[in-house]
Formats: structure tokens, sequence, C-alpha cells
């Protein structure tokens, strides 16, 4: 289904939801619509999307906070494992393995017996969120280290894999496809979604205009932009994003940038909808004070963040090439921008310096004046940044 199509359904969806708001069905008590129903929400959702807008990483964390076995069976099936496909439980025995020897070899420290033999990997998430503080913490601590082990493999198999980056972007959009229309099909708040790859011209031009950046440090190859109703929809969307398409653990730390939500707006979405409020998370997130471009006007406002995206290589290798390099697991990741509007920003931002043309004009401008120095040459008309 292209962009456009998917467009079209888009707004018939947002045209019933609208309806619907006006017969009084599918409100919340404040006239604000949820992803999830409030019971449903748990502890663990919240973290979510607190990591998600706080800009840290759970390398950081000291506990986590899962209820129970399902909780913790839908998050790994997020991050590409299946519990009931023995290959995979076999994979995480050998990555809690390889952290537990880690942690022992470079830590004056005995792991707890819980932790060491745990009756299989999701006991173990239980222990990070509930069991003794002693054994809470190490058992956060072999998780990270899980993660970080799961995290280098799966970017040395990308190096073996004879797999093209036309291969991995369109996978990836295609599971990102699916997932915007299965949260159309819920009723979700978006009105508008646009994938899109960046051009071979902008992908210069951003190298150049900010001397800091490398090739392997630009996130947004791959951007996928959706504008919802109304800033109430951001939260729920950001919930249901992290429940079903990518895992919090893989957002990729001091790429979140927020420009609409204050910290009271979040806090209210998230923590209300908790029966006990979660710990003190006043230094997780915050509006950016100050754009983090410097071509970027102060008046362009947005929620952007960049993830690493799980796909698994079934469908992108053959049969042999998976098993000769099985030891690395079955996951590959592809690094993806999402920019989140509501409405009424987005069509702020197509208004005066904070629109797409101005911001182009400043940034050809640095580009200008760092390949010809003064005075520079006049620059074309702007060219497109994104390809669909």
């Amino acid at each position: 289904m292209s962009s456009e199509d998917t467009n079209i359904k888009l707004e018939a969806s947002h045209s019933a939801r609208l309806a619907a708001a006006a017969h009084g069905r599918s409100e919340t008590k404040d006239g604000e619509f949820s992803t999830l129903p409030v019971a449903d929400v748990t502890p663990a959702d919240v973290q979510a999307v607190r990591l998600l807008l706080g800009d840290g990483s759970v390398v950081d964390w000291r506990r986590l906070f899962y209820n129970n076995r399902e909780e913790v069976v839908r998050f790994l099936d997020v991050n590409g494992y299946r519990l009931d496909k023995p290959e995979e439980r076999v994979r995480l025995t050998d990555l809690h393995a390889r952290a537990v020897e880690f942690v022992e070899s470079t830590f004056d420290m005995e792991i707890p017996p819980r932790v060491r033999r745990p009756v299989d990997v999701a006991q173990l998430f239980l222990l990070a969120s509930r069991g003794r503080r002693w054994e809470q913490r190490a058992a956060c601590v072999v998780l990270k280290m899980m993660h970080v082990i799961n995290h280098l493999e799966a970017k040395k198999l990308s190096y073996h894999l004879s797999v093209s980056e036309r291969a991995l972007f369109k996978a990836a959009r295609d599971k990102v496809d699916a997932c915007i229309e299965a949260m159309r099909e819920e009723g979700l708040g978006i009105a508008r979604y646009e994938p899109s790859r960046k051009s071979e011209h902008s992908l210069l031009t951003k190298l150049i205009s900010k001397p800091q950046v490398t090739a392997a440090q630009i996130f947004d190859k791959l951007r996928f932009r959706l504008t919802v109703c109304s800033r109430h929809d951001i939260v729920p969307v950001l919930q249901w994003l992290t429940r079903h398409l990518f895992p919090y653990n893989h957002v990729v730390a001091g790429e979140t940038h927020n420009r609409i939500l204050s910290e009271d707006e979040v806090f209210r979405a998230l923590d209300e909808q908790l029966s006990e409020p979660l710990p003190s998370w006043k230094d997780h997130t915050e509006l950016d004070p100050v754009p983090f471009n410097p071509a970027t006007s102060r008046l362009f406002n947005m929620v952007s963040f960049v993830v690493e995206l799980p796909l698994r290589i079934d469908k992108l290798c053959d049969e042999e090439t998976r098993k000769n390099f099985s030891h690395l697991g079955h996951l590959l990741l592809v690094t993806l921008e999402f920019q989140v509007f509501d409405e009424e920003t987005a069509q702020t931002n197509r208004r005066g310096e904070a629109n797409h043309d101005a911001y182009k004009t400043r940034q050809l401008s640095v580009v200008a004046q760092r390949l010809w120095g003064r005075p520079a040459p006049p620059v074309r008309p702007v060219l497109e940044d994104f390809e669909d």
C-alpha cells in the first residue's frame, strides 16, 4: 500500500473519529482519546514513553517495571524474540550466560543464585522488577549486558550478510506500514502518515553543513512523519509504538527532541493512568529550550526520536547463510527517524521562517560559505529533501 493510499484511509478514519467525538463515543473523561484502555496501561508502558521523551538510556536504569510474565513476553516479542521458538530460547540462554560471565569476570562479586540460574529469561525480568534489593539490581545488570551483547552482534551480523541498504529499508518500511494500518484500525488519532527516504543531495548537504556529523551519524536516511489530530494524541501514539513496533531499549540516546509537550502534559498523560505513581522522573524529560540544528528555526516544533528497529533475517537471506552466522543471532537493526506533530503545530510549521524552504535556504547558506567562503555564489531553488 502506498503512503497516498494510507493517507486516504487515514483521512476517512479521522473524519469518523471526529464524528464519534461529536456523539460522545470513544472519549476519555477529559475529552481526549487514549491508545490503550486505562486498565491496560502498565508501568512498563509508562517507563517506555518516559525513556523515549527523556532522551536517556536503559543502561542507566536500576530496575524494571514488569508486573507479570505476559508483559515480559510482549516486550521480548517486539525485540524479535519468541519464547515459543526453541532456537530463540537457546539464543537468550547463551546471551544470559555470556552476560553473567562478563559481570563476574569484571566485578568482584557473586551473582545471586536465581539471577545466575533463572527458570527462564522471563523470570529474570520479573526479578529485575520486584526481587530483593541485591537480587533485583544484579538481575537488572545482567539484562543490560544481554542487551549490549545482542546489540553488538546484530551490528556484526549486518557486516557479514550481503543485504543491500535498499532491501533493509524496504523491510523496515513494510513493518512500519503494517503498524500504521493497525493503528488506523484501532482508531488512533493519526491524521497523516508520510514515509520517506533522504535523497543523495540532502545527504551531501547535511554532511557539509554539520562538520561534526559523519555518514555513520546520519540517522534520518529513512524517516517516518506522523501527524496526529491533536497534541493530546501524541503520548497515546507513542505508547502504542513502543508496545507494538520498536522496543524502548533500542531508542538511540541523545537523539530525542521534544518541542511540543511540556513536562506537566507528559506527566498527566502518563502517570495519571496508573493506580500507583512511579518513582519521580522530573529529571527524565523536558521541553527542548533551543533548536537542535543551527539551521532549524526556533519556531519549528515537533517531537522527534531515532530508533534501531529489529528485523528478522528470515526473509532477507537464504537458509544456508542464516546457519553460517547463527552464532550472531537472527536479527538486524535498521536506524529510523520518527517525527511526530499535531495538526495545529504542523500547520504553524508551514508558515514563515519555520517552513521547510526557509530551513533549506539557511542550510544551503552554510554549505555555500564552507565550500566557497565569502562571497559565495547564489544557490539554486530548493530541491526536495526526501524521496517517497
